[in-house]
C-alpha cells in the first residue's frame, strides 16, 4: 500500500479508538506511526538491497514493541497531558495497521523479521488503491467537519474499511477459483491471482506449469468487455483511459505462454551470481530468457512476472533495439567463456 494511504488508514483507526481530548494526540500518532515503516527505505542503497529487505524489520511483529514505544516517547514532548500508556497504543496501532495493510498487497511482507524472512502476500489490494485511500480521506473529513461525532464517524469509517478489504478477498478467492478452471492449472502447480490498478474486479492471473509460464489479464466484473487487438498507449493519460480495454471477461481472455530457457552452463552460471540468487529469492514467478546477441556474447534476463505491464508483455527491445524500460527486470551479460561482462536492472534502455 501507498505510504499517503497508510497515513490516512492509521489516523481513521487511532482516531476511532479515543474520543476529545486524546482525539487530536490519536489522529497525528496514528498518521505518522503508520506512515514510519516505510522510512526503511532512508537504510536501503540499490535496488537490489529494496528488493531483498525493503518491508523487512520496519515492518515486523516482533520490532512493533519498540518502534512503538520510540513514537510515544517523541509524541510526549508534544502531548504532555496524554497518558504515556495511550500515546503508545496509537503508535502501535498505527503500525499494526501498516503491516496488516501490506500484507494484502503482491509485494509480500516480512513480519517475522528476524525470525524469519519469509515474505507473506494476500495477493488481495493493489499497492493504489483510490477507493481504500477514499473511504480512508472522506471519513476523516467528515470527523474533522464534525468533531463532537468525530469517534463515531471514525469508527463508521473504520467498519467500511474493513468491509471492503473483506470483499477484496472474497473477489481475489473467485478470481484465483476462474484462472485455475479457464488455464486448466494442472494439479500442485503454483498459481497466484495478482490485483490490478483502479479495479477490485481485474486481475493478472499467473501459473507455473514446468518449462512454461502462464499469464493473462482479465475482468470479472459486471462491466468487462472485450476489446479485439487494443492499441497499445504511448502516454500515461492514455494509458489510464484505454486500461479496460485490456481486461477482458475471464471466458474471452488470451492466456501468454512463456517458455523458460532451457538449463545450460550460461544460465548456470547467471544463477549462480549474487545478486541473481537475491532476485530469485525474491520473485514468485520468475521468467528466465537466454539470448545469443549479435555481438558473440549471451544475454540472460529474468523477469518476475507478477509485475508484467499490462500493455507490453516480457521484457523486450523497441524499433531502435534498446531494451525498454520495466520494472523488476533483471538483465546478465556473459562471454562465451562465461566471464560476466554487464549487470543490472534493465533501465530506458540499457542495464545498470
Amino acid at each position: 500500500m501507498d505510504t499517503g494511504s497508510h497515513g490516512l488508514a492509521g489516523a481513521l483507526l487511532d482516531r476511532s479508538l479515543a474520543d476529545r481530548p486524546s482525539g487530536r494526540a490519536a489522529l497525528w500518532i496514528g498518521f505518522l506511526a503508520a506512515m514510519l515503516p516505510d522510512l526503511d527505505f532512508v537504510f536501503l542503497g540499490d535496488r537490489l538491497d529494496y528488493m531483498q529487505n525493503h518491508r523487512g524489520w520496519s515492518h515486523s511483529f516482533v520490532y512493533l514493541p519498540a518502534l512503538a514505544l520510540g513514537v510515544a516517547l517523541v509524541a510526549k514532548l508534544f502531548f504532555r497531558r496524554a497518558r504515556f500508556r495511550d500515546l503508545w497504543i496509537f503508535a502501535a496501532a498505527g503500525i499494526v495497521s501498516h503491516i496488516l495493510f501490506d500484507w494484502m498487497t503482491s509485494f509480500g511482507t516480512m513480519f517475522l523479521t528476524p525470525l524469519s524472512r519469509t515474505r507473506f502476500s494476500l495477493d488481495w489490494v493493489f499497492i493504489v488503491d483510490p477507493f481504500f485511500t477514499g473511504i480512508s480521506l472522506v471519513t476523516l473529513v467528515v470527523a474533522a467537519v464534525r468533531p463532537a461525532a468525530g469517534r463515531k464517524a471514525a469508527a463508521v469509517g473504520s467498519a467500511l474499511l474493513f468491509l471492503y478489504i473483506l470483499f477484496c478477498g472474497a473477489v481475489h478467492a473467485r478470481a484465483l477459483e476462474t484462472w485455475k478452471r479457464i488455464d486448466h492449472v494442472p494439479a500442485g502447480r503454483t498459481s497466484a491471482v495478482m490485483p490490478q490498478l483502479l479495479s477490485p474486479f481485474r486481475w493478472l492471473g499467473l501459473s507455473d506449469h514446468g518449462g512454461e509460464l502462464h499469464a493473462c489479464f482479465f475482468d470479472i466484473g459486471p462491466f468487462a468487455r472485450a476489446v479485439p487487438e487494443p492499441r497499445v498507449p504511448e502516454k500515461l493519460g492514455e494509458a489510464l483511459r484505454l486500461l479496460p480495454r485490456f481486461y477482458p471477461p475471464a471466458e474471452r481472455a488470451r492466456i501468454k505462454t512463456f517458455v523458460q530457457a532451457p538449463d545450460s552452463p550460461l544460465l548456470a552460471k547467471a544463477r549462480a551470481l549474487p545478486d541473481v540468487r537475491v532476485y530469485l529469492a525474491f520473485a514468485r514467478f520468475p521468467l528466465e530468457t537466454v539470448t545469443a546477441e549479435a555481438d558473440g556474447t549471451t544475454a540472460v534476463t529474468f523477469e518476475d512476472l507478477r509485475f508484467l505491464p499490462f500493455f507490453i508483455g516480457p521484457w523486450a527491445r523497441n524499433r531502435q533495439g534498446q531494451y525498454t524500460r520495466e520494472p523488476f527486470v533483471y538483465r546478465v551479460r556473459l562471454d562465451a567463456s562465461g566471464r560476466v561482462l554487464e549487470r543490472g536492472f534493465v533501465l530506458a534502455g540499457r542495464s545498470r
